[in-house]
């Protein structure tokens, strides 16, 4: 047995990786993310196979992936063990390992569709849940009934709002199929929000309101000026589904996103170690 601790993974350690993925696909046929590309630290343990002690397997693999959110560290682990090799310990032989790197920083494993075994292998490290994460689609024509709206440019400004609403949006392409628009209320800035666009699907994220607007109603507003703009095929034409992203936690945000038609397609639980 031997277990390979690397900041960077070559491309037979990431092919075997993969291979190991691929026959640990969930129920719906879709195999596991793993943070090649986001990963700080690579742990590979491999066992010798059953029929030739000379010839080895890999039978777990796991990442560790370091974070900081106000001036916390925090680290996320993604970890995986062969289906036929579960329950023989080389997780725990792999654990003992990576935990060495973070004596000093909270530990989350995210897990999407937990299985027994997945449950089993957490409650053995006495990790507890923290909290989910959803990922929510609105496809755009079966969002309700949206009000009509009105569009005027002034100063090469590109503005849109409701006929009977005090609040606009203005919208500025920062980057290739990135914008980031601007609702504003009596003149003044109230909140803003991101569209990056992809093929017909648009993910909408950074939304806000500013604190001491918050609760007037804006939020709902500003969410029903955006899905009434990406309707009338701006600022880009031909999208027609929405996605995002919302912690459980913010449950006014949940709320929000349920009644405007958004439905949860994928938890990610969070478990603290």
């Amino acid at each position: 047995m031997d277990i390979i601790r690397t900041s960077l993974l070559s491309a037979g350690q990431a092919d075997e990786i993969k291979e190991l993925l691929n026959g640990c696909r969930d129920s719906k046929g879709q195999t596991p993310f793993f943070p090649f590309e986001d990963g700080d630290l690579f742990y590979l343990l491999f066992t010798e196979t059953d029929d030739n002690a000379a010839s080895r397997i890999l039978a777990c693999a796991a990442a560790l992936s370091f974070f900081e959110e106000s001036g916390a560290p925090y680290a996320e682990c993604s970890a995986f063990t062969r289906p036929v090799l579960r329950q023989k310990g080389y997780f725990s032989l792999l654990f003992d390992e990576l935990s060495q790197d973070i004596e000093e920083v909270d530990l989350y494993f995210p897990v999407t569709d937990p299985e027994p075994g997945t449950l089993a292998a957490l409650a053995s490290l006495e990790a507890v849940h923290d909290r989910d994460e959803y990922r929510m689609e609105l496809e755009l024509e079966c969002a309700p009934s949206l009000p009509p709206v009105s569009f005027q440019t002034a100063s090469a400004r590109k503005l849109c709002g409701e006929p009977d609403s005090c609040l606009r949006v203005q919208w500025n392409e920062t980057e290739n199929g990135t914008f980031l628009l601007s609702f504003y209320q009596g003149g003044e800035e109230a909140g803003t929000c991101c569209l990056s666009f992809f093929e017909d699907s648009a993910c909408f994220y950074g939304f806000e309101i500013r604190e001491e607007l918050r609760g007037r109603g804006l939020g709902k507003k500003a969410l029903s000026l955006t899905l009434s703009l990406l309707k009338n095929g701006l600022p880009r034409s031909d999208c027609r589904r929405l996605t995002l992203h919302v912690s459980g936690l913010n449950a006014p945000a949940v709320s929000l996103y349920k009644k405007a038609g958004f439905q949860i397609q994928e938890c990610l639980s969070y478990y603290l170690y």
